[in-house]
Parts: C-alpha cells; sequence; structure tokens
C-alpha cells in the first residue's frame, strides 16, 4: 500500500510556515561602531552588507569615539576600532553592561585584546579577523547566527547571511531525516515524518529569503513531496538488490535526499533574488537615463 501523508502533518508543515513566516518579520537590531581611522575596506564591506532588505533591519551606524552609551537596546554590535584602544575598551564596557553581543573586526589574527578589565565572566567579545571582504562576511554571518535567536530574520533581512542560515537548516533537517531513516520501527513510518521534516525546510528556506507562507509556496511544497516519493521508491529498489544493509540505505537516502532537496529549493530562490536584483538594476538604469535627458 502505497504511503499517504496523514492530515495533521500537513497541518504541521503550515502551523510551521506561519511560525517561520514570522519569525523572518521580527525586527532586528545592529549597531556598528567605527573607530576614527577605521579600515577602509571593512568599512565598506560592513556598508555593503547592512543593507536591510526589509523594514524590520534596523541599523545605527556611530563613530566609536562617542562617550555616549547605546540609548536602545540591540541586537548584535559590531566594531571596527581604529588605533586608540581606549575607545574600544570603554564601547565593549557599555555594551557588555548591556550583555549585548559584539565583534571586533581585525585584519589580521595577531591582534589579540585582553577583556579581563569588564568583569563580566560570562561575556566575551569576539575577535573575527579578516582581510578579505567575502572571508569578513562569512566569519560575521557564522557569529551572528551562533549568537541571536533570531537570525531567521537577519537571514530575511541581510543576504550574506543566508548561505550560511541556509546550509545549517538544510543539514539540521538532513541530519534528523538520517535518524528518522536508520530508525523507521515501522516499514513505511519514515516516508511521512521525512516528507514533512523536508515540507517545513521549504518553508524555513523561503522565510530565510523573506518570502512568507503563501499560495505560490505551493510548487515548492508539491516538488518536496514528489522528490519524497522518489527517493523512498528508489530506496526499495536498492534494498531488494542489496539486503541486510536496510538501515544505513534509508539513512544515507535520508540524509542525501534532504541535501538534494533543500539545495534545489535553495537554488530556486537564489534565481528569483537574482532576477529581482537584475530588474531592479534595469529599472534604476532606465531611471536614471530619464532624468538625465
Amino acid at each position: 500500500m502505497a504511503s499517504k501523508i496523514p492530515y495533521n502533518k500537513v497541518f504541521d508543515v503550515f502551523k510551521a510556515g506561519r511560525d517561520a513566516g514570522r519569525s523572518a518579520e521580527e525586527t532586528v537590531s545592529v549597531l556598528i561602531l567605527l573607530g576614527d581611522d577605521a579600515d577602509h575596506d571593512h568599512v565598506a564591506s560592513l556598508r555593503d552588507a547592512f543593507l536591510a532588505e526589509k523594514p524590520g533591519g534596523l541599523v545605527s551606524v556611530r563613530p566609536l569615539s562617542d562617550p555616549t552609551a547605546p540609548d536602545a537596546p540591540f541586537d548584535i554590535s559590531i566594531i571596527v576600532p581604529g588605533t586608540d584602544e581606549d575607545d574600544m575598551k570603554r564601547a565593549v564596557a557599555q555594551l557588555a553592561s548591556r550583555a549585548t553581543p559584539c565583534a571586533i573586526i581585525v585584519g589580521s589574527s595577531v591582534e589579540t585584546y585582553d577583556f579581563s578589565y569588564l568583569g563580566y565572566q560570562d561575556y566575551e567579545p569576539a575577535v573575527i579577523s579578516a582581510i578579505e571582504g567575502d572571508s569578513l562576511l562569512e566569519k560575521l554571518a557564522t557569529w551572528i547566527i551562533g549568537v541571536t535567536d533570531k537570525h531567521r530574520a537577519f537571514a530575511a533581512n541581510f543576504s550574506f547571511i543566508r548561505p550560511i542560515e541556509v546550509r545549517h537548516l538544510i543539514t539540521a533537517c538532513a541530519i534528523q531525516n538520517a535518524t528518522v531513516g536508520a530508525i523507521n520501527l515501522i516499514p513505511g513510518s519514515d516516508l511521512p515524518i521525512m516528507t514533512t521534516n523536508q515540507a517545513k525546510l521549504a518553508l524555513d528556506i523561503a522565510a530565510a529569503y523573506g518570502k512568507g507562507l503563501t499560495l505560490s509556496r505551493v510548487p515548492e511544497m508539491a516538488g518536496v513531496v514528489g522528490a519524497g516519493f522518489a527517493y523512498r521508491q528508489l530506496a526499495r529498489t536498492v534494498l531488494g538488490l542489496v539486503p541486510g544493509v536496510g538501515w544505513v540505505l534509508r539513512a544515507g537516502l535520508g540524509f542525501g535526499g534532504t541535501v538534494a532537496t533543500g539545495n534545489a529549493i535553495k537554488a530556486r530562490f537564489e534565481a528569483e533574488a537574482n532576477a529581482k536584483l537584475s530588474s531592479d538594476t534595469a529599472l534604476a538604469t532606465r531611471s536614471n537615463s530619464i532624468e538625465k535627458s
């Protein structure tokens, strides 16, 4: 008998999609403090990276030498220091008093700082060393996802965070499905669970791209369900050819199938994002041409 997706699983998927969409709409606030002679390349990388794509992305840029303590709670803070270490120490102490996660951007791994003066045993700013922009943003994105529970909203607002967030989502779901496939206590019970997990993954990825739960997501859901049945059929075929290694094969297909499905969904959203970027660029170019004429 063919496996079917229970109605309660469908409800779970749409509830998860609603929750994912809400998490992507959360407000995120970023404080960036720049030293008087901060590295220009680092400043340029941050300037381009922290252009929020949604109204909920709030970014405040201030001089590091400003003695005024942050007047609002921030989700994260980023410091690009100059040569005056006293300014940085004062700012870090203020951020520590509010338990605001802080990353200090430096150009070399040999640059170290002693934060014992803070007096907060559980508070330790991260020191991120990078010279090249892409490397800096990848490390920064990894740090942001690790220190905040709003990583979905950060990914929805700032595109440089999405690849890391989506990678984490796919890996977590793949491991979960590999476990389901390996256990499979009741024959056929793994398909509804794996397919449900993959459907939730599709909606999580959509949320990371700032896309909510709408009818436009139906193609992704249909594709996920179809892929689930295809992987199940493949597993049955191979199990007939190679008996005795069922749990290994199911676990491998659970992991590999989820990774493949997740990457396919990611590619779809990347294509949509690139198409929108090209359209926006063309529209801006046309508007500039009209203004000049």
